[in-house]
Parts: C-alpha cells; sequence; structure tokens
C-alpha cells in the first residue's frame, strides 16, 4: 500500500514510515475521542441520590438513603437483588424507615444480610 503513495508523491522511506506513524496516532486520537464522546455525562444524565459519610466514618463506598434511593441503586448493596429491592420500596411505600435496622423488618432481610449492608445504610430525618 505504501508503494502506491510513493509511486505518486515520491516520499522516501523516512517520509512513509512518519506518515504511517502519524496516521496511527491519529486514528488511535479519533478512537479516543469517539469512546470518550459516548461516556461522558450529559446534563440530561440522572443523578442518583447516593451521599457520602460525613460527619462518621463509613466502610461503605457510598451511602443510601432506604427511604429516598432508587431500586437501581438498592442493587448496589450486597446481598441485595431485584426482589428484595422491590420488597425495600414495596415496605417503605407504607411505612417509611425511622432507623437503619427496621429494614430487617423486609423480608428477606435477616441479621447477617444487615451485617453486611448496615455501612452503606443511613435513614436521614
Amino acid at each position: 500500500m505504501l508503494e502506491r503513495v510513493n509511486h505518486f508523491f515520491d516520499f522516501s522511506s523516512a517520509q512513509l514510515r512518519a506518515l504511517a506513524v502519524l496516521t496511527s496516532v491519529a486514528l488511535v486520537l479519533a478512537g479516543y475521542l469517539f469512546v470518550r464522546a459516548y461516556t461522558t455525562p450529559t446534563p440530561q444524565t440522572p443523578s442518583l441520590p447516593v451521599f457520602l459519610g460525613d460527619e462518621e466514618k463509613y466502610v461503605g463506598l457510598f451511602v443510601l438513603d432506604p427511604n429516598t434511593a432508587p431500586i437501581d441503586s438498592l442493587e448496589l448493596l450486597p446481598g441485595i437483588g431485584r426482589v428484595l429491592a422491590d420488597r425495600i420500596v414495596e415496605y417503605r411505600n407504607t411505612k417509611p424507615f425511622r432507623r437503619e435496622i427496621d429494614i430487617t423488618e423486609v423480608k428477606g432481610i435477616g441479621p447477617k444480610l444487615y451485617e453486611r449492608i448496615k455501612p452503606y445504610l443511613r435513614v436521614r430525618p
């Protein structure tokens, strides 16, 4: 292929190598910009009501209020799947959580699971 380009323009071998390198860099940069354009959040991207602990020490990377967190955020808790997240939402629609321990009243969340998710929970007044 480079020989065809060289036939029309009469490049030296060093110039052909430089052209190949510049073309490769341009393709990599174009690919990076393409991927970045589709992975950068836009103003329309919904924000999740996740807050970090401010006054207390938390082991979890994020902290959720089980009264306001959306279902997909609840599914991020360790051991909580779609079914338990749905149960949490159903429970909080009838009776809001007043303390973190109240989440154990949801069917399927016992003491062991509560100990796993406790660092990620914080009920706001």
